[in-house]
């Protein structure tokens, strides 16, 4: 990725709020992509939870620290993962844990796709959500928002049709502002509070086979993980 093509990148963020690339115009590539899916994408990481919904999907999750310094950002693995009041549950929820920066190849991915948030949306530092999810029927069950200051949606793989993103200006609209069917190697970034989003069922193939990998992430307010409550110093 050039710096041009980066700052146009931005510039579309702020504008719009959100954008749809493919990794090669984010900075990865399919080889990184199907190291991800090779290593994180199967049932060894990957689990079902009793009162999820969708109920037959599987996930796992981390959550990483980061701190900008000019345009670098310095990472490390967060205390907790522990989920409250989102998704209209209240309780605080815990899933199986995958510490991603011990790969160095998922670490340049976080590392590509923070490097896209405008500096105007930037706290010099927080915390990054990252979920891993393995659907098979419906990938949400309505459109939401995740109550986080910034969402991004990257495909892995994918098996059957449909699964088309939509983001609305409001939770009543009918016509959406954005639609776009996420292909393996596409990424969706997009400003949560300005948009409600929601994704369309999977198709099964012809065999009857559907399954849809992808990695949907947040640039969380801090709120969620206060600063105040970190064990030890970044």
């Amino acid at each position: 990725m050039t710096d041009e093509s980066l700052a146009e990148d931005r510039r579309r963020l702020l504008n719009t709020g959100y954008a749809v690339l493919n990794e090669k115009e984010f900075g990865f590539s399919l080889e990184g992509r199907e190291h991800l899916r090779r290593k994180f994408f199967h049932d060894g990481v990957l689990r079902s939870y009793l009162g999820d919904l969708p109920a037959d999907r599987k996930r796992a999750r981390d959550v990483v620290r980061f701190e900008w310094h000019g345009d670098d950002v310095r990472l490390d693995e967060h205390d907790t993962i522990t989920i409250e009041n989102r998704g209209e549950r209240p309780e605080p929820r815990e899933y199986g844990r995958v510490r991603v920066l011990a790969d160095p190849v998922f670490e340049q991915w976080i590392r590509s796709v923070l490097a896209l948030v405008p500096v105007p949306w930037r706290d010099r530092r927080g915390t990054f959500g990252v979920n891993l999810f393995r659907t098979f029927t419906n990938v949400v069950t309505k459109p939401h928002q995740d109550g986080e200051r910034i969402i991004f949606i990257y495909v892995l793989d994918k098996v059957g049709s449909g699964a088309e993103t939509r983001l609305y200006e409001t939770a009543e609209a009918a016509v959406p502002v954005c639609r776009s069917t996420l292909e393996p190697g596409d990424l969706l970034v997009f400003e949560d509070n300005r948009f409600w989003h929601n994704v369309t069922p999977l198709e099964p193939a012809p065999d009857g086979a559907a399954r849809r990998d992808a990695l949907v992430c947040t640039v969380n307010y801090e709120h969620t993980y206060p600063p105040r409550e970190w064990r030890r110093e970044f």
